[in-house]
């Protein structure tokens, strides 16, 4: 399958990403929030439409660095595979440059056939390429199949966050 990158178009595109962002929040929660269904949790994560616009204005905003990485993955019919955003941060008192996949997702039915770990392999090429020291990437504790991706491919815990239900 030839795998074809395209920059996101903010109108065309918008109702994609939310969907997809809205996805990758829920395999990402906290194992109490899943306790929900996906569907009460996508309406319910739909009904913040500030947080909404935050996200999706961030995302625009960190699109106008040349180097964020903020494409729909496409096959060579035109089929939309996923998506991807990695903005770069750059602390300018020390120089020190880092790439961050803030999502990567993948349609259900093109998982487990690689296009993940191609595509943080793409991400990491585009990083150092850019003057990134490193490439980080965050999920969920519970989200089994990204923690597994990422050791796959040389990912390591660099940071513990906690929570307690109360």
């Amino acid at each position: 399958m030839k795998i074809l990158h395209r920059r996101i178009d903010p109108v065309k595109d918008r109702d994609y990403v939310l969907e997809s962002h809205c996805k990758i929040n829920y395999e990402c929660d906290t194992p109490w929030k899943r306790k929900m269904t996906y569907n009460d949790y996508r309406a319910e994560w739909f009904m913040l439409k500030g947080q909404i616009s935050e996200f999706y204005n961030y995302l625009q905003e960190t699109a106008k660095d040349n180097r964020t990485i903020a494409e729909i993955i496409e096959d060579e019919n035109g089929k939309t595979l996923g998506y991807l955003w990695v903005p770069f941060f750059e602390d300018t008192e020390s120089g020190f440059t880092f790439a961050d996949v803030q999502d990567i997702y993948i349609e259900d039915k093109f998982r487990g056939v690689g296009i993940a770990s191609y595509l943080l392999n793409y991400a990491e090429e585009k990083a150092k390429n850019n003057g990134a020291r490193v490439i980080r990437s965050g999920t969920g504790c519970a989200n089994l199949a990204s923690i597994a991706l990422h050791e796959k491919n040389g990912y390591y815990v660099y940071r513990y966050e906690f929570e307690k239900e109360l």
